[in-house]
């Protein structure tokens, strides 16, 4: 349990494990959220769970109530994670916050999406190739959003906000570079934004097989687009947080939150999304 005036850790629970879960503990200790739209719970909810859409999650945050331990799902992990999240960052203080990792896809046996694990960029020798690595990362998402607001579909106006969104935050990191300490004449952000390859997501997946899970959707799928978008920011959110905590010195540990802040509006303009998306 997180002591009282830390930020509560944000823990994992597959959802098979959820009976186990609820059988060991009296109703009055935990409280079932569903973070999807009305008309996904209306749909089919796991029963208990009272409606919180994750669109209107940041206003609706005061009704949670802070002595519980917290459980958050949706339709497979992405949205619960970016709501628990927004939670630990919050003004609550939970005894536990929990995302139920396979949301309602896995209780009702569907099968899921997999995501690989992403590297720590503390792995990078100096604070200079870090931050090239990040700006690099911010390209794949660039590219992945450019390519995705190119497609006639239900997602495109979102793609090309979030294409805006990534070039921003590409230039944000750049800034950051340009005051680190380096023996190489950094380029303008332009020649060098050009130059990444960005082959690699900032949430750590080969841009080659996100687009194959984009081309696999349907053109009116824009909760699946909305899906798979969350997704890759809460795993850049992830990724800096993480780094953070393992950088070596101050300086770049500071970095990586402000990065990491940055990421969060990123999640909250895609939770934005979800309420206005029909399949």
């Amino acid at each position: 349990m997180a002591e009282r005036n830390e930020k509560p850790v944000v823990e994992t629970l597959f959802i098979d494990e959820l009976e186990t879960y609820r059988a060991t503990r009296r109703e009055k200790d935990y409280e079932l959220i569903d973070v999807r739209e009305p008309r996904e719970y209306e749909a089919g909810h796991i029963p208990g769970a009272r409606l919180l859409p994750l669109s209107r999650f940041e206003e609706g945050l005061h009704e949670l109530p802070s002595e519980k331990e917290l459980l958050f799902y949706c339709a497979a992990g992405g949205r619960s994670m970016a709501a628990a999240l927004m939670t630990a960052e919050s003004h609550l203080k939970p005894p536990r916050i929990i995302n139920l990792q396979g949301g309602y896809m896995a209780w009702d046996g569907k099968e899921l999406f997999h995501y690989p694990t992403v590297r720590l960029l503390t792995e990078k020798a100096s604070l200079s190739e870090m931050l090239h690595e990040a700006m690099n990362l911010e390209k794949g998402a660039y590219r992945f959003y450019e390519l995705s607001s190119s497609v006639a579909s239900a997602w495109a106006d979102t793609a090309r906000g979030l294409v805006q969104w990534e070039r921003r935050h590409a230039q944000a990191v750049y800034r950051l570079l340009e005051a680190s300490p380096s023996d190489v004449p950094l380029p303008p952000f332009d020649d060098l934004f050009q130059s990444l390859p960005g082959t690699i997501l900032e949430g750590g997946e080969p841009l080659e097989e996100a687009v194959k899970k984009l081309k696999s959707f349907p053109e009116s799928a824009c909760r699946a687009f909305a899906e798979l978008a969350l997704d890759i920011e809460y795993r850049a959110f992830d990724l800096y947080r993480n780094a953070a905590a393992a950088a070596k010195d101050a300086t770049a540990s500071t970095l990586l939150l402000d990065l990491s802040e940055q990421e969060k509006a990123h999640i909250r303009f895609i939770a934005k999304v979800f309420a206005s998306c029909e399949a």
